[in-house]
């Protein structure tokens, strides 16, 4: 055993009550922490003034996609459908992957032709920053069999623009997902983990859709998440509940889609968008499965004793979640369910109806509070497409906590940067003044709220004897920082299960 002594800066243990001057780890647990006179240890960490906290988490990320976006294709704030093409031309020049995203709305129109201009005949796509659409160069679009596959967008002669929407989108994704090398695949996960540990964060969610990517890019992605230290609760979106038990995973789902997205217009809503649709659209967005479907699902997992997470943005598909899980408790008892803490990601546009029902069921609120830093003010992306009376009644993150939901926060990495900072300041200054957390509760949706997500073997979260020893080591404190000064926070070092993580040239762990 090896004993390693954190003192010399300030300690956040994640309470509210808190006096700590130094923390005592013995191998990867904490064994103490106090004030005043320190124990002796084999190693002594000098936090130089800095300020440690627990280590972040972050409840909803997409690994693969994160790390394809590090080497540079990223057009997340990129309005000039031009300079996308160009990025593409000198991408196409070197010969790497043809693959970028993030855009949103664009000053002029793009499509394959205008992709071809650039790659020639490479597959190349471009994703949406929500990712349920994205823009294929003919080339891909010529390899996928679309024929019968909604989403397909159409020009005046019938004849596919390029832009692909959610089932048509997913064919993309595959057929993506499968053209890269496995030492590719394993590259851009390796290089999301970094950009994790960057950021102090010592545990993800991954979101990993096997409906829209395959199992054999699953299968390639355990295996690499296998080799790093990263705390990587991984969620399989499927239906094949047998297969993901027999795989050895007590949890199902996650990104398993309820819904869309508001940036397709295809969130699933009770009443109509105020903005238009693209043509073929429903005026309510889109609903992927039936009741009986979503109950079968929910049902199957209870048998095994599995914990479940769906994708739910819109208020009709929340609805459809809770009165499926509201029939599995009439046939499991309420008690039954409320242990699994089953989950609904995003949970966006929740009345209070829905909020009090989730409550009264356990379910949990995997929430992204950076959408509302993005797209929830009253001339945003939310109230265009719903107008302000809807929109400021999402992401109610104060609410669901004064109702006793458990929250925790994620980026869905790449929707939002994985930065738990960006998350932390978003719920500190959400547009809705009641909405808003302080300091201390978004800190804890960050760390312990995730962990509570996805429960795993040890105490994690929180800086308290017995639990993991995972600290984030930061330059200013995130309980004082007051406005821009949060977003620029500068991680110092991270840990993982008591071995430093970052910066890398110190790494003791992978």
């Amino acid at each position: 055993m090896t004993t390693t002594i954190f003192h010399g800066g300030a300690i956040r243990t994640g309470g509210r009550d808190e006096a700590c001057d130094w923390v005592l780890v013995d191998d990867d647990v904490i064994a103490a922490l106090g004030t005043g006179d320190r124990p002796t240890a084999d190693r002594t960490v000098d936090l130089d003034g800095g300020v440690l906290i627990p280590a972040l988490r972050d409840g909803h990320v997409h690994l693969p996609a994160t790390g394809l976006y590090a080497s540079g294709m990223d057009f997340r704030d990129e309005g000039s459908s031009a300079a996308i093409v160009a990025a593409f031309r000198e991408r196409a020049r070197t010969g790497e992957i043809l693959f970028g995203g993030n855009f949103e709305e664009l000053d002029a129109p793009l499509g394959r032709h205008e992709l071809d201009a650039a790659v020639g005949d490479r597959p190349a796509l471009l994703a949406r920053a929500d990712m349920h659409s994205c823009i294929v160069s003919s080339a891909l679009l010529n390899t996928l069999a679309l024929d019968d596959v909604e989403g397909v967008d159409r020009d005046g002669d019938s004849r596919p623009t390029g832009f692909l929407r959610e089932q048509a989108a997913s064919e993309a994704w595959k057929w993506f997902d499968a053209s890269l090398t496995a030492e590719q695949q394993r590259d851009a996960v390796l290089a999301a983990v970094d950009i994790a540990y960057s950021r102090g964060v010592a545990e993800v969610h991954e979101m990993f859709v096997v409906e829209w990517r395959g199992w054999d890019s699953a299968e390639r992605f355990l295996a690499t998440i296998g080799e790093v230290a990263l705390n990587v609760p991984v969620y399989l979106g499927t239906d094949e509940v047998d297969r993901v038990y027999e795989l050895g995973f007590r949890r199902v789902g996650g990104d398993w889609f309820l819904d869309g997205s508001f940036g397709s217009h295809t969130a699933w809503m009770r009443e109509r968008f105020t903005s238009q649709p693209p043509s073929g659209s429903s005026e309510t967005g889109l609903s992927y499965r039936t009741d009986e479907q979503v109950h079968d699902l929910f049902r199957r997992a209870q048998e095994k004793g599995m914990q479940v997470g769906v994708h739910a943005i819109g208020d009709a598909a929340i609805d459809q979640a809770i009165r499926a899980w509201g029939r599995v408790a009439e046939e499991f008892g309420i008690e039954a369910v409320r242990r699994f803490r089953h989950r609904i990601e995003h949970f966006e546009c929740s009345g209070d109806e829905n909020i009090e029902a989730a409550a009264h069921l356990g379910l949990a609120a995997s929430v992204q509070p950076a959408f509302d830093a993005f797209w929830g003010a009253r001339d945003g992306l939310y109230s265009e497409r719903i107008g302000w009376d809807r929109a400021r009644l999402m992401n109610r993150f104060k609410t669901m906590i004064r109702a006793g939901i458990t929250l925790g926060g994620g980026s869905d990495s790449t929707v939002t940067p994985l930065d738990p900072f960006l998350q932390m300041d978003a719920m500190r200054r959400h547009h809705v003044e009641e909405e808003r957390l302080d300091a201390h509760a978004a800190l804890w949706v960050m760390t312990r709220g995730v962990s509570r997500l996805a429960p795993t073997e040890g105490n994690r979260g929180a800086i308290e004897r017995g639990a993991w020893a995972e600290f984030a080591l930061v330059d200013r404190d995130p309980l004082t920082v007051e406005g821009d000064d949060l977003l620029k926070a500068e991680v110092l070092g991270t840990w993982v299960q008591g071995k430093r993580a970052w910066p890398k040239n110190e790494a003791e762990t992978a």
